[in-house]
């Protein structure tokens, strides 16, 4: 078996008094996805920021491809092959949609140079995720489902070998949903890995290899979607003890 393509031991993070991430430690396999699932606050933003590098740990260690990559800053992560979205999206204002995603072409993994040939990349991920027919309107003019598509795709366009989704779903009606689910479907056939962040059952379900689960800052279960979303203390984690 090749070498987990992500390997994250003993990490954590402390916000003053709060600790939002406590030793969590995991494994991304290459060509895997990874539900990571958990109720509000549980400290999952966290744990993918400070993966990508835009939040230093307190402690642990992040070693993507063999490599620990802890001390690098989120710029050089990027061109390591590491892309995220983010929950709150913020377009680049007066730009185009195309060229909101050209930008992710220039500074990703590729570091394409050439003006054109980033607009080309780019219009290839916005008909990845049915954005092609806006790639001339001004990005900060678009609704919100449309934003998450533009934040999928501007990741996208960095060429990562490892994709961080934080919620890309949330806020989206069924159809647009599954639209969604079908292209990062496509994606992990073609090989990427991915961590999804995602509230959406019907997603972690369809999507994810194995689910991981943080409460409280902390790893409480890891496995098969099926197993981990029938675990009591995954439930009880989600509704409450008298609901579970």
């Amino acid at each position: 078996m090749s070498e987990p393509i992500l390997q994250v031991r003993g990490l954590s993070r402390r916000f003053a008094g709060l600790m939002a991430v406590k030793d969590v430690s995991f494994a991304l396999e290459r060509g895997e996805v990874l539900g990571l699932i958990g109720p509000n606050g549980a400290g999952k933003t966290t744990l993918l920021s400070m993966i990508s590098g835009t939040l230093a740990p307190s402690a642990g260690s992040i070693v993507f491809e063999g490599r620990d990559i802890a001390p690098l800053p989120a710029f050089r992560r990027a061109h390591l092959g590491i892309g995220r979205t983010f929950q709150i999206m913020r377009p680049f204002p007066g730009l185009t949609v195309l060229d909101n995603v050209a930008i992710g072409a220039l500074f990703g993994r590729t570091n394409k140079k050439a003006l054109a040939a980033a607009r080309e990349a780019a219009r290839e991920c916005l008909r990845c995720v049915g954005l092609h027919g806006r790639i001339d309107h001004r990005a900060d003019e678009l609704g919100g489902p449309d934003r998450k598509r533009l934040e999928l795709a501007k990741a996208l366009a960095m060429s990562p070998r490892m994709l961080l989704l934080d919620e890309v779903m949330a806020g989206l009606n069924h159809v647009e949903i599954d639209e969604v689910i079908d292209v990062i479907h496509s994606l992990r056939a073609e090989g990427l890995s991915i961590l999804v962040i995602e509230h959406v059952m019907k997603a972690v379900r369809s999507l994810s290899d194995r689910v991981m689960v943080l409460h409280h800052g902390e790893r409480i279960a890891e496995g098969p979607s099926d197993a981990v979303l029938n675990d009591p203390a995954v439930i009880e984690a989600y509704l409450g003890k008298r609901k579970a």
